[in-house]
C-alpha cells in the first residue's frame, strides 16, 4: 500500500509542473490530497501493525499458559497416579464400612473418611481440569465443552461470548464447592474425570495383572510373543513390502484387524480378566422382587427341591465377580492360569461358566454395564501386543526359585508359581 501511494503522489507532481501557470493551483491542490491520503496510509498501517502485534502477543501468551499448563501437568502426574490409587482403597473400604448404608449426609458430616476421601481427590480434580484447559480441538472433552449441557457458568451467562469466556478467562476465577474455577464446569470435570479414571486406569490395571500372570509362565509368554511377531511380520510383508528392508526390523504397528489374527493373545486376555477382574464386585438395586437358589443347602430332606432365597425389591445386591470367576463349580482348574481354555474345544467343554451367561463377566452386564467395553477390548490387545513384541516380563523371584528347584531335584519336575502369585486387595 505504501508503494501504491508513493507512486500516484509523483505521477500527480509531474503532471502539475508539466502544465505551466495555470495549472500551478491545481498542482498545490494534487500535491495536498497526495498528502492527505500518505497520512492515511500510514495511519492504517499503523492500526495494522498495532493489531499485527496485538495478535501476536495473544499468541504468545496462548503459547505461555499452554506451556505452563504442560508443566503443571507433568509435575502434578506422580501426585495424581498415588491418589488415584489411594482413592481405590478409601472407595473399597467405605463400601464395607457402616458409612455406606447410612444417608450421605452424614457420611459428610461424621465420617473422617470422607475428609480424606476429598483431600485425595484433589489431585485428581486439579489434573481432570488443567486435562479439560489443555484438550485439543476436536478431542472428546473439548466437543463436550461447547454442549449446553456441560458449559461453565461464566460461559453460560453470556450466549455471544461463549467461547470466549471458556477459553480465556483466568485460572483465579471464583470457583464453586470443590474450588474448581468457573470455567470448567463440574458436568464436564466428571466427564474428564470418568474418560481419565475409568478408561485409562483400568486398562492399565488389567495389563498390569496380565503382565504379572506372564511373568509367572515364562511358557505361555514365550507363545503369545511368537504369535504377535508372526502376524506383525506377515503384516510388514505384505502391507509395507516396498518400505520394509532385510537390515531394519519392521515397525510394531499393530491394527485391530491384526489383534483379530491373535487368538492366543485374546485369550491370554480373557483369562487374565477371568482371575482379576478390574471391577472385583458391582451393586445393583433391585426393581422387582426375585427369588436365587441358596448354595449353602443342596436340597430339602422333604420334597427334593432346591432351597430358594427370597430379595425384595429396592434391596441393594453385592455381585461378587471376583468369587464368581472362581467357582469351582462353574471352572475347572478355577485357580490356574490357563488360556487354553478359550481356544480348546476340549477344555472349554469343562467349563460351564463358558456357557451359563452372566458366569463371566469382566465388564459387568445389563444396561449399566462398562460403556468402554468395545474400546477396552481393542486398548488391551492392541497394548499387550506392542510390550511382548519389544519386551519379556519376568519375575526375579520365580527365576530364583526355579534355579534352587533345579539344583535340588534336577531338571525334572515343574515348579508351582501359584505360590508367588499376587492378590487383589479386594479378593
Amino acid at each position: 500500500r505504501t508503494a501504491d501511494s508513493f507512486t500516484s503522489s509523483s505521477s500527480a507532481t509531474s503532471l502539475a509542473s508539466s502544465m505551466g501557470e495555470d495549472a500551478g493551483g491545481n498542482g498545490d491542490e494534487t500535491h495536498a490530497t497526495d498528502a492527505t491520503t500518505t497520512t492515511s496510509t500510514k495511519h492504517n498501517l499503523s492500526a495494522n501493525y498495532t493489531t499485527t502485534t496485538t495478535n501476536n502477543n495473544n499468541i504468545n501468551n496462548n503459547n505461555d499458559e499452554d506451556q505452563q499448563r504442560e508443566s503443571r501437568l507433568k509435575s502434578l502426574l506422580p501426585t495424581y497416579l498415588a491418589s488415584v490409587t489411594k482413592i481405590r482403597m478409601i472407595v473399597l473400604a467405605q463400601s464395607r464400612s457402616i458409612w455406606y448404608l447410612l444417608p450421605r449426609l452424614m457420611y459428610k458430616a461424621f465420617s473422617p473418611m470422607y475428609r480424606e476421601e476429598e483431600r485425595t481427590m484433589g489431585p485428581i480434580r486439579e489434573f481432570a481440569r488443567l486435562t479439560c484447559e489443555s484438550a485439543r480441538e476436536g478431542s472428546p472433552l473439548a466437543l463436550l465443552s461447547r454442549r449446553s449441557s456441560h458449559a461453565s457458568s461464566s460461559a453460560s451467562s453470556s450466549s455471544t461470548t461463549t467461547t470466549t469466556t471458556t477459553t480465556t478467562s483466568t485460572p483465579h476465577d471464583d470457583g464453586n464447592d470443590n474450588g474448581v474455577p468457573l470455567k470448567v464446569s463440574k458436568d464436564l470435570l466428571d466427564e474428564a474425570i470418568t474418560l481419565l479414571f475409568a478408561g485409562q486406569d483400568t486398562s492399565a490395571a488389567t495389563l498390569s495383572w496380565t503382565l504379572h500372570l506372564l511373568s509367572l509362565h515364562p511358557e505361555k509368554q514365550t507363545r503369545v510373543a511368537e504369535e504377535v511377531r508372526s502376524v506383525l511380520l506377515l503384516g510388514e510383508t505384505t502391507e509395507a513390502t516396498t518400505t520394509t528392508t532385510a537390515s531394519s526390523p519392521p515397525s510394531p504397528v499393530v491394527s485391530k484387524s491384526m489383534v483379530s489374527r491373535m487368538p492366543y493373545l485374546d485369550a491370554v486376555i480373557r483369562e487374565s480378566m477371568r482371575l482379576y477382574p478390574v471391577a472385583p464386585f458391582i451393586v445393583r438395586k433391585l426393581t422387582a422382587d426375585i427369588a436365587i437358589p441358596n448354595d449353602g443347602e443342596s436340597r430339602t430332606a422333604t420334597n427334593n427341591t432346591h432351597k430358594t432365597i427370597s430379595m425384595p425389591a429396592s434391596t441393594f445386591a453385592c455381585i461378587w465377580i471376583y468369587a464368581l470367576h472362581r467357582n469351582p463349580k462353574l471352572w475347572a482348574r478355577p485357580d490356574d492360569f490357563l488360556p487354553e481354555r478359550w481356544i480348546d474345544p476340549e477344555l472349554r467343554g469343562r467349563d460351564v461358566g463358558q456357557r451359563e451367561i452372566g458366569a463371566y463377566m469382566p465388564f459387568a452386564m445389563g444396561p449399566r454395564n462398562c460403556l468402554g467395553q468395545p474400546l477396552a477390548q481393542v486398548i488391551l490387545r492392541i497394548v499387550l501386543a506392542r510390550i511382548v513384541y519389544r519386551y519379556r516380563a519376568i519375575d526375579p523371584k520365580l527365576e530364583a526359585l526355579d534355579e534352587r528347584r533345579k539344583v535340588e531335584e534336577g531338571e525334572g519336575g515343574e515348579f508351582d508359581s501359584r505360590c508367588l502369585r499376587k492378590d487383589m486387595q479386594a479378593g
